[in-house]
């Protein structure tokens, strides 16, 4: 990587630290809670120790910052129809579960070494997990929830990507997008997906991003400190 993109990347970073920090300059209601009460929420929940718990026998594996936000968002807008994209070892699919015994999640992951070990983790998990591992999105029946999409774990995503979100979202779904700022392709990706007709406010948090889709809400792009 060139080192002027380097810096570029590094003064990016500093820029969304320095705004709206702790809901600051937000005049959006929406938004101003959801940073404040979730996005900047340090409270541990409970749950965490059951994760951990699962985690411990594998040593590469322990919960990071973005698994937390997942966790707290599914609580907050109550999820229960989840799509997870790109599961990895499946850390962040039991903080997508967690919140609800009652939430219903589908997991696409192509990687052998990961899968495998994901599916390990779903057997000792009480949740209702469909895991996929070919790289075709499954036809699902039902609108979701919440989306997350890991544009590091997934390469197979195409730019008619949108008519498939569309597809599958209501007024009160979100989409979570990690990795839009990872390379290139991963910001074409993200800038066609937030170009979604029916999307309204996006948050922008730099290599992770939030689409809203409520048309109580404006259509907006949020540079959020995360």
């Amino acid at each position: 990587m060139p080192r002027i993109y380097k810096l570029s990347r590094t003064g990016l970073k500093i820029l969304y630290k320095i705004r709206h920090h702790k809901g600051h300059g937000i005049h959006s209601p929406f938004v101003f809670n959801l940073v404040t009460k979730v996005i900047e929420e340090k409270t541990p929940f409970h749950v965490y120790e059951d994760i951990n718990t699962l985690l411990d026998p594998y040593k590469s594996l322990h919960l990071k910052k973005y698994n937390h936000l997942s966790l707290r968002l599914v609580n907050y807008f109550k999820a229960r129809r989840i799509l997870e994209i790109g599961s990895g070892y499946g850390a962040n699919t039991l903080c997508l579960t967690a919140p609800s015994s009652s939430i219903i999640c589908t997991c696409i992951e192509t990687e052998k070494k990961k899968y495998s070990l994901a599916q390990e983790l779903y057997k000792d998990w009480n949740r209702d997990i469909t895991l996929y591992t070919d790289k075709q999105l499954p036809v699902l029946k039902e609108k979701q929830d919440c989306i997350f999409i890991d544009l590091n774990n997934f390469n197979y995503l195409s730019l008619d990507i949108c008519k498939y979100l569309s597809d599958i979202s209501h007024e009160k779904s979100f989409i979570i997008i990690r990795g839009i700022r990872t390379n290139r392709r991963n910001q074409m990706l993200w800038r066609g997906i937030i170009d979604i007709e029916s999307r309204t406010a996006v948050l922008d948090m730099f290599n992770i991003g939030i689409i809203f889709f409520d048309k109580k809400l404006y259509r907006w792009n949020y540079q959020i400190s995360f």
